[in-house]
């Protein structure tokens, strides 16, 4: 028997996490597209940034995958629903994790370097849209654990996790 070679890419912190594995079963340029953030980690950075049931960051890795999906169409390769298929083995644990996945097919290992880069910096941009506006996205992708540091300098000094945002407490003083 011989013994196959898959390739992983990943970027895993705290916050979010963004693997893209070889899937050699499904065919040679096919790939599985995990993803997920941590939105108990984000909630301090998000904390009275949004409406009720509106969860930047839940709503930002949505959108990611969308966006993925656009850009792979820019670059001649193809995403697909990956329904059924796990992605707990190689992937963080724990509470507070919200999860997607899809295929992604008829792709270079370049495109999907360039796919994970392109995702983490998108999620990033859009959770920081809303919680954190005046943010300064870094152009290039900063090492996992450096985007980590990063992302704890735009956490609410106040928050705590029991009490309400402040625009739930201003408008319950009224």
């Amino acid at each position: 028997m011989n013994a196959q070679t898959v390739r992983s890419y990943e970027f895993k912190n705290d916050y979010l996490y963004v693997v893209i594995r070889q899937m050699p079963e499904q065919g040679a340029r096919t790939y599985l597209y995990c993803c997920g953030i941590n939105t108990t980690r984000f909630d301090p950075i998000c904390w009275g940034k949004a409406g009720i049931c509106s969860n930047p960051a839940f709503k930002g890795l949505q959108q990611m995958r969308a966006d993925v999906s656009s850009f792979a169409i820019t670059k001649n390769f193809q995403t697909r629903p990956a329904e059924g298929i796990d992605c707990t083995p190689f992937t963080p644990r724990g509470d507070g994790w919200y999860r997607e996945n899809m295929l992604v097919t008829d792709a270079s290992p370049k495109n999907i370097s360039d796919t994970l880069e392109y995702s983490v910096l998108d999620l990033i941009k859009t959770v920081l849209y809303v919680c954190a506006p005046d943010a300064k996205i870094p152009t290039k992708l900063p090492t996992s654990p450096a985007l980590q540091k990063w992302l704890d300098t735009f956490n609410v000094k106040d928050y705590v996790a029991a009490a309400p945002p402040p625009i739930a407490r201003a408008r319950d003083q009224k």
